[in-house]
């Protein structure tokens, strides 16, 4: 029965994997036909399938881009940017992109933030996680080992160990209060309009932001967020104005 399910599970995964390149490949005549529409459209099939990569961001940020929708051309290249922070291609578009940008607000540059944030956008929290439960599970073994047979070697193993197991803890546990407290987005809507509250009101209007302006993202409600831009500006925006990078 198991290897049943496993023959099934395996064939699945070949025909997935045949209609994600399809949909790539569509993408690639589409944009090679200048049909960006029809590109987008593949390409967000293969996002909508749970799969994501360096090349289809940049590929869909160029689609967007070549369709002067600069909002989503630049969540989808800083999207891509979180695969890989050193991706040369997805950093020189997405700089093109930011001149065609309305009203542009720069993001304060901080190498030593930078550089915190690629380290922690290297891998998931998960994938910290799992990393940590592998050296305690090794860290044990060695220790009951080094119990068992008194081998000295192992000693050292077990403390050297233990030593990196507490600082993946430290750094699993830092990652998780650094994405929870580092939410950013991208406007999407050509126009949208900030509140001093999370409710429409023309009485409570504060400013506007336009497509393609990041944004720190403090708080939310089900159909409205809280934001903060990079010019010292706070209110309340239409969640649906908003592309989250995360």
């Amino acid at each position: 029965m198991y290897r049943s399910i496993n023959i099934i599970l395996f064939f699945i995964s070949i025909v997935q994997a045949q209609a994600l390149d399809e949909f790539f490949i569509d993408g690639n005549n589409h944009f090679n036909k200048k049909n960006y529409n029809k590109a987008i459209l593949s390409y967000s099939q293969i996002l909508e399938l749970g799969f994501s990569s360096q090349d289809l961001y940049l590929n869909l940020g160029n689609a967007y881009f070549e369709n002067k929708d600069y909002g989503n051309a630049r969540w989808s290249y800083e999207m891509g940017l979180k695969l890989n922070p050193l991706n040369e291609d997805l950093n020189n578009n997405n700089k093109i992109n930011k001149s065609f940008i309305d009203d542009y607000i720069e993001v304060p540059q901080n190498s030593i933030l930078d550089n915190i944030n690629i380290f922690f956008q290297l891998l998931s929290i998960s994938q910290f996680i799992l990393i940590n439960s592998i050296l305690i599970l090794t860290t044990a073994i060695s220790f009951f080992i080094y119990k068992v047979f008194e081998i000295k070697i192992l000693k050292k193993l077990f403390i050297l160990l233990s030593i990196l197991s507490f600082i993946f803890l430290l750094i699993s546990f830092t990652k998780n209060l650094w994405d929870k407290n580092n939410k950013f987005g991208i406007i999407i809507k050509n126009e949208s309009i900030i509140y001093s509250a999370p409710y429409k009101n023309e009485s409570i209007e504060v400013s506007k932001f336009y497509s393609g302006n990041k944004v720190k993202i403090i708080q939310s409600t089900d159909i409205w967020l809280e934001i903060y831009s990079f010019d010292g500006r706070k209110g309340w925006i239409r969640a649906q104005d908003i592309r989250n990078l995360y």
